[in-house]
């Protein structure tokens, strides 16, 4: 018995230990040749950027130093990283001076209006003189693995963009032996691996993905060595250059990496970047590998210039496969090429993105096997939760009682929903689940007419709206609002709106390549212009928001699969679209009593108010210096009395003064981002101050609304990375000095400040990706292995407070009919599917090519408590367990309720779509994404 009871769980991450051991031992003593530049030629830099500004007329515009990077990767094996900010050269193999003196000059002396042909080289500019006169020296990469006084790493920026550099080769050596496959690798310039000798394809051969490895240094609170993570994607590879963004290109010498290149323009055919092209023609190198890509896409913009003038032409595709003429399904001699480009996520494509868990296990396995005593491996246990079985998806809408007991609480006599539809398949859908929701066996509600639904407190109201809510022009849909009557409201009445919308694409979204290559430039605009301006969602949204209504909604209905015969499936999309709409209202049910059941420190679970903080860096727009950034927060309220609910409040930058959820959530949609100079908030240091200031002063203002309840403070760690120094990695367990934004509410006397704060990173490229759990005994030895979990680990930390890491199985996995994709199998044996066959008597099969298949998530959990008898343990509890149980949504959600509801009062704002971040990139995993529901 005494064994059993030291029995322990560990959960095993795909994360490694970079230790000198490693970088010394087992990569043979890893170096890189740096030039780290003197303070006079950063500020010769700083110069030549200002003046670059000033030429191109654009305040917001950066000096093209990426050039150096392409032109030097081209000349020198592909290992250089170039960064002028933080005055760095570094590179694997060392670089000649006379080299970077004329590449700095060429690049210098074109970005400011200097024709290519006239550019003298023997009278370079002072700048290119310094850099070209400041040494390369060898670094050893274990010397610089740096630790402050509290044993956190602190390496020099380039350590971390070159550290993989040599790893990449060193594993690229050995073969991985899966799946009945013999799996090689080349390292490719990012300081990942690829196979093109393995790759993936759909039934036609027509498509292919090749296996990705992507290695990044990072670092993780309170453990002393910089990590190594280790994730894969399935890179899906076209055979022409439209619509991508990025190519790989093999160089001549099979040892050097495949060259990362990244095109430059908009529009279907991009191209490489001009200015590196024209300065390695001076330099005499026009036969690198860029000039592939160059004549490639000249070939291919005049055919598209041709087709659309309807003159014939003729381009062959890039030839990829390379099999033998009598077998063309035979994929064992892998892809060739001169190039490779990437197939962007924003097309659909034949072959689904994402590697599968047992990939990624196998993968890890494999990557230990090879570097031996030098991967040694983090270490994460469970930990001794309570209470953490996740809601049954099979209720995703709280019960009637709930609804009613909430709106009571919030200071309603009564909550109404009104129900406004165009297309009669819609309206039956929420009739449907309204009915399901609410028990009635027999609902056909009139339009126009109040239908109760709970007793005299809840009830519902259709109404045909289609001018309302159709798309096009924004004017007049104020009067069409003010016709439905129901939309009034008064002060005792809750009132809530659910829509049915129709989805308008800005062109490329849901769309195959094909279907987008039929468009014109004038078609495209049009298309991006109606989805921006015209789409009736936005537009309806923004006048329901001026009326002081919350508004939920739903499409049209996307059946994951068939109905079996003589069983009727729930319609699931239509009732999580209500419980949204509930959580648009503020609306807090049962099930968080239950959850939030756990004293913090010396305060009862319901005398403590937990905020969370929201903070968004916009995209950059035209015209604009620097990006703007969004700030939103909400804070969930205990009741005062056990028959009570908890209570939703919400707060903006644009209407900055707390109120409950209902209402400042309409106040922040009703108005525009702000524009110019109507908002200080922007993506500078000094910005970053403002808006450290603006939220101390929105939790001063929160301890006074709350009558000075203790509160705690959840923030996301990526998002205020800038705010807080006292939450970077590095400066945890310092004393603050004189900081002023230190950590939220620093700045506030101490009655004011929370008692503790949980900071989350939920971005999978910083977290490691869980790859199975094994239980352990006493002496560390495996004993028994689960391939997948849903637990809180605490990571075994070198110092200081424990971080730990909340491990969730993707829904998409777990999910009724998913079939669980790539539990034990990798994509090399994926069946791709066949059609049932009725004279046969054969069924159908699944194609499995075509899915995405996951692999676990992990979130971070930091606490800091601020508050004596405050635990880290009991924030991070709190929290995992309010991510768990969540408010509009039958599965675990990326943060916790307080602050998925700041997050979801920006994601719904009508402009929230077109000043988001692009995230269209080849190395995404699906499992990476919000899926939490919302609609």
């Amino acid at each position: 018995m005494a064994a059993e009871s030291s029995d322990r769980l560990r959960c095993d991450l795909a994360a490694i230990r970079c230790t000198p051991h490693l970088l010394n031992e087992t990569l043979g003593e890893a170096s890189v040749v740096v030039r780290e530049f003197d303070e006079e030629t950063s500020k010769l830099w700083s110069r030549f950027e200002d003046t670059y500004r000033g030429r191109s007329g654009r305040d917001e515009v950066q000096a093209p130093y990426s050039v150096v990077s392409t032109v030097l990767r081209a000349m020198y094996g592909g290992y250089v990283h170039f960064d002028p900010k933080n005055r760095v050269l570094a590179s694997m193999e060392p670089i000649d001076d006379i080299d970077l003196l004329h590449v700095i000059t060429l690049m210098s002396r074109r970005a400011l209006g200097v024709p290519m042909e006239d550019i003298d080289l023997n009278n370079p500019p002072r700048l290119a003189e310094l850099m070209a006169r400041t040494p390369g020296r060898a670094r050893m990469l274990a010397d610089h693995l740096k630790r402050e006084g509290n044993a956190q790493p602190d390496a020099d920026s380039w350590v971390y963009r070159t550290v993989t550099w040599g790893l990449a080769r060193f594993l690229a050596k050995e073969t991985w032996n899966v799946d009945g496959q013999a799996v090689t690798f080349r390292a490719d310039s990012t300081g990942g691996l690829i196979s093109l000798a393995n790759p993936w394809a759909n039934q036609q051969v027509t498509a292919f993905a090749v296996p990705r490895v992507r290695l990044t240094m990072k670092t993780m609170e309170h453990v002393s060595d910089p990590l190594i993570l280790v994730s894969s994607q399935a890179t899906r590879i076209k055979d022409r250059l439209a619509f991508a963004r990025k190519v790989l290109v093999p160089q001549a010498d099979p040892a050097l990496p495949l060259l990362e290149v990244e095109l430059d323009g908009r529009g279907k055919v991009r191209y490489i970047n001009a200015m590196a092209l024209s300065v390695l023609a001076r330099m005499q190198m026009d036969n690198t590998p860029l000039r592939v890509i160059d004549e490639r896409s000249r070939q291919e913009r005049a055919a598209y210039e041709a087709a659309l003038r309807n003159e014939p032409s003729e381009l062959a595709p890039i030839d990829l496969l390379k099999a033998p003429a009598d077998s063309p399904t035979d994929l064992s001699a892998g892809l060739r090429g001169d190039l490779f480009p990437i197939q962007s996520k924003t097309f659909k494509f034949p072959i689904g993105r994402g590697v599968g868990m047992h990939y990624l296990r196998e993968l890890d396995k494999h990557i230990r096997a090879v570097l031996g005593d030098g991967a040694k491996p983090l270490a994460a246990h469970k930990t001794a939760l309570s209470g953490f079985k996740r809601p049954d998806p099979k209720e995703p809408v709280s019960c009637a009682a709930d609804v009613v007991r909430s709106v009571k609480s919030m200071g309603y006599e009564r909550l109404r929903l009104v129900c406004l539809w165009d297309r009669d398949e819609n309206r039956l859908r929420m009739v449907g689940a309204l009915a399901q929701a609410y028990g009635i066996d027999v609902f056909d509600p009139v339009d126009g007419t109040e239908v109760p639904l709970h007793g005299d407190t809840v009830s519902v109201v259709f109404w045909r709206a289609p001018e309302f809510l159709g798309h096009g022009p924004a004017e007049g849909r104020v009067a069409l609002g003010q016709q439905v009557a129901a939309l009034r409201r008064d002060m005792s009445t809750l009132v809530g709106v659910w829509a049915e919308t129709d989805h308008v694409s800005a062109t490329g979204e849901d769309q195959t390549e094909e279907e987008a290559e039929r468009l014109t430039a004038a078609e495209k605009r049009t298309a991006r212009k109606k989805a921006q301006d015209e789409d009736g969602k936005h537009l309806s949204h923004r006048v329901l928001a001026t009326f002081g209504l919350n508004v939920q909604y739903t499409g049209s209905l996307k059946q994951a699969k068939p109905a079996r015969e003589g069983k009727k499936e729930r319609d699931y999309q239509a009732l999580m679209s209500l419980q949204d709409l509930y959580r648009s209202l503020g609306t807090i049910d049962r099930r968080i009593d239950a959850v939030m059941r756990d004293r913090i420190g010396p305060h009862k679970p319901t005398g403590v108010a937990r905020c969370g903080i929201h903070v968004r860096r916009q995209s950059k727009r035209p015209g604009e210096k620097r990006a703007k950034i969004c700030i939103t927060a909400a804070v969930m309220v205990p009741p005062t009395h056990p028959d009570e609910a908890w209570t939703m409040h919400g707060w903006s930058y644009t209407a900055p003064r707390w109120q409950p959820y209902d209402r400042a959530q309409p106040a922040y949609h009703a108005l525009d981002y702000p524009e110019g100079k109507l908002t200080a908030f922007v993506d500078d240091n000094a910005g970053y101050k403002k808006v450290a200031a603006e939220i101390d002063q929105a939790l001063s203002d929160l301890s006074d609304y709350l009558g000075h309840m203790p509160y705690t403070v959840t923030v996301d760690a990526v998002a205020t990375r800038r705010l807080w120094e006292g939450l970077h990695n590095r400066r945890q367990s310092q004393d603050s000095g004189d900081s002023t934004t230190w950590l939220p509410g620093s700045t506030l006397p101490a009655k004011e400040r929370p008692i503790g704060i949980v900071r989350i990173n939920a971005d999978m490229n910083e977290m490691p990706r869980p790859v199975g759990i094994s239980r352990i005994d006493a002496d560390g030895q495996v004993i028994a292995s689960q391939k997948r979990t849903d637990m809180l680990f605490e990571v075994e930390t070198d110092l200081g407070t424990p971080t730990w890491v909340l491990v969730t199985t993707p829904h998409q996995f777990d999910g009724s009919g998913a079939g669980r994709l790539g539990e034990d199998k990798t994509r090399w044996t994926a069946n791709h599917g066949a059609k049932p066959d009725k004279k046969n008597g054969t069924k159908g099969e699944k194609n499995e090519v075509a899915k995405n298949w996951y692999t676990m998530t992990a979130t971070g959990l930091y606490p800091v408590a601020l508050a004596d008898g405050v635990e880290g343990e009991h924030l991070v509890n709190a929290t995992a367990r309010m991510a768990t149980h969540p408010l509009a949504w039958s599965n675990r959600t990326k943060y916790p309720i307080e602050l998925h509801a700041a997050v979801q009062m920006d994601k719904d704002h009508p402009q929230y779509r077109r000043t988001a971040p692009d995230r269209d990139s080849d190395l995404d995993d699906p499992a990476d994404e919000d899926n939490d529901g919302e609609q």
